[in-house]
């Protein structure tokens, strides 16, 4: 058996994940009567989820608050800003401005028709004969997020400081985010969130991939992506699934989500969660947990927003903030959470099939690359619970037989700590352009 037939057969584990039905790609209708059935019940059960959730996120909260007798708003130090730059403004392009930069927006079609978000940094004072050097960077987020993640810090954000290195930053969204749009689709259809891991991994990162292409005079680009980020890059990857490893001169890792942590089996909520998504009457068959994005339309301009959002995702991951500057804590939690498919988080938690129960995104006593592969740095977070990158090195390390990858460990980091860290330039930002000057990129 060659490498290509062992690889297929590793997906064919997965079948239910790696390949579509017999009766193609879209599932078989479902009644009208059942689709308003699914959606009354599930209306009725989120909200009802959401409100046990926060009560006891807030419970939580107070107690941790007690029994370390420290409170939240004053860990870590301040660093001192101009109230412009401490506004809670949901718009990219109002930081960047402060800092003489602007976001440009561009509208990209996938192949299944999803109309997808991406994003530019730019100095509107260079020429173009330096726009076009810069070498492009495509940073793409992780579950629940958006481009904003890689941008909230400001002038102490990965964003910010490769561009300041002479990269020519792109910030890609998948699928839905804060808008669902698509060409023939409408957000109450159900067959607008008949989409997983898989096929935000095709369709989305390829075009997002083709577009800043199609807008530099280089053939290749640097992929940068957090959590579910990291994911797609694997998957795109692993044998060139997609045919985009040719496009790729790089492929960093921050948090890299490939194989489950100890977290998902642990936390007791995440298995309620877990159970409950495979039953259509709860969260329903279209997006996940709506009634967040209804939340976040009314106050995500007020510090209770972002307050609720990082008591309710603490809660659930178990991370915090000690590592963050506290005047931005509440700006990060502008930029998300955004719209995905119960069939997206189905895959992530479910105990029956999945990243949950899998291990692994890939099979994991294969080797995933060959010479197509271009070279991939990891950035692992020691105290990550979600993901455990000491698997993914270990596979590095036994499995493959390319030299073509690099890692680090971040001793005291957590799974966001990477992205929102008062030292992320230093921990996270410096060794990334070391590894791209290193591998002469």
């Amino acid at each position: 058996m060659n490498q290509n037939d062992s690889k297929m057969k590793a997906f064919s584990r997965n079948d239910h994940l790696f390949t579509k039905s017999s009766e193609g790609s879209r599932r078989s209708e479902l009644s009208r009567n059942k689709q308003i059935f699914y959606q009354m019940t599930s209306a009725v059960c989120t909200a009802l989820f959401l409100f046990i959730l926060m009560i006891l996120a807030l419970i939580s909260s107070a107690l941790r608050y007690v029994t370390t007798n420290k409170s939240l708003e004053h860990r870590g130090s301040h660093v001192y800003r101009s109230k412009e730059d401490l506004k809670l403004v949901p718009d990219l392009n109002y930081y960047y401005k402060l800092y003489g930069l602007q976001v440009d927006t561009y509208n990209v079609i996938t192949k299944d028709g999803f109309v997808i978000i991406l994003q530019r940094i730019v100095d509107p004072k260079e020429g173009q004969d330096i726009k076009i050097s810069r070498k492009p960077v495509l940073l793409l987020h992780g579950l629940l997020q958006s481009s904003g993640s890689f941008c909230s810090s400001g002038k102490e954000s990965l964003a910010y400081f490769l561009f300041q290195q002479g990269y020519d930053i792109w910030l890609g969204n998948n699928r839905c985010g804060f808008e669902c749009r698509h060409i023939d689709l409408e957000p109450n259809d159900y067959l607008m969130w008949d989409w997983d891991i898989v096929d935000i991994s095709e369709h989305d990162l390829t075009a997002l991939i083709d577009q800043v292409l199609a807008n530099s005079c280089y053939d290749k680009l640097t992929l940068i992506a957090h959590s579910q980020g990291t994911t797609q890059g694997f998957i795109t990857l692993d044998n060139d699934r997609f045919k985009n490893c040719s496009k790729l001169n790089a492929f960093v890792a921050l948090s890299p989500a490939v194989y489950g942590g100890k977290l998902l089996e642990s936390k007791w909520f995440i298995k309620i969660i877990a159970k409950m998504s495979l039953n259509k009457w709860f969260f329903g068959i279209h997006s996940f947990l709506p009634i967040m994005m209804t939340m976040r339309s009314a106050i995500v301009k007020h510090k209770s927003f972002g307050f609720l959002s990082y008591t309710m995702f603490n809660f659930l991951f178990d991370w915090d903030d000690h590592l963050w500057d506290q005047d931005l804590k509440y700006r990060h939690f502008l930029f998300s959470p955004v719209y995905v498919s119960v069939k997206l988080m189905s895959w992530w938690l479910n105990d029956k099939s999945g990243f949950k129960t899998s291990k692994a995104i890939l099979e994991d006593d294969i080797q995933w690359f060959d010479e197509s592969t271009p070279p991939v740095f990891c950035v692992i977070p020691r105290q990550d619970k979600l993901v455990n990158g000491q698997a993914l090195v270990n596979h590095l390390i036994n499995v493959e037989t390319t030299s073509n990858y690099d890692y680090i460990f971040l001793d005291n980091y957590s799974h966001l700590d990477v992205l929102w860290s008062k030292t992320v330039i230093k921990d996270v930002g410096e060794p990334i352009v070391r590894f791209l000057e290193y591998r002469n990129i």
